[in-house]
């Protein structure tokens, strides 16, 4: 993990987040497995969430494989309160 600091293992990075309340579309690297985490993470708590892989974005450090997750209220009144996640830049 060259120029980030130590992360526990429940740490989930974020590489991109839009959320407007009443829905919510977060990106990750697909090789981290930080999507499925989160996605898991989510559907607990009652959201509806669909993953979606993007394949190759191009990014400020080349070429990145991504993974979309789209966040729907679900069981829940809306978006705004989600469980805090770690958003890096690319």
């Amino acid at each position: 993990m060259k120029g980030k600091t130590m992360m526990t293992a429940e740490m989930i990075e974020c590489v991109g987040q839009v959320n407007n309340g009443r829905w919510c579309q977060e990106t990750y690297e697909t090789g981290s497995g930080d999507a499925g985490r989160r996605a898991r993470q989510l559907r607990k708590m009652g959201y509806d969430v669909v993953t979606s892989a993007m394949g190759l974005q191009v990014t400020r450090v080349g070429m990145v494989k991504l993974t979309l997750v789209d966040i729907r209220p679900g069981q829940n009144v809306d978006t705004c309160v989600l469980p805090e996640v770690s958003i890096v830049n690319l």
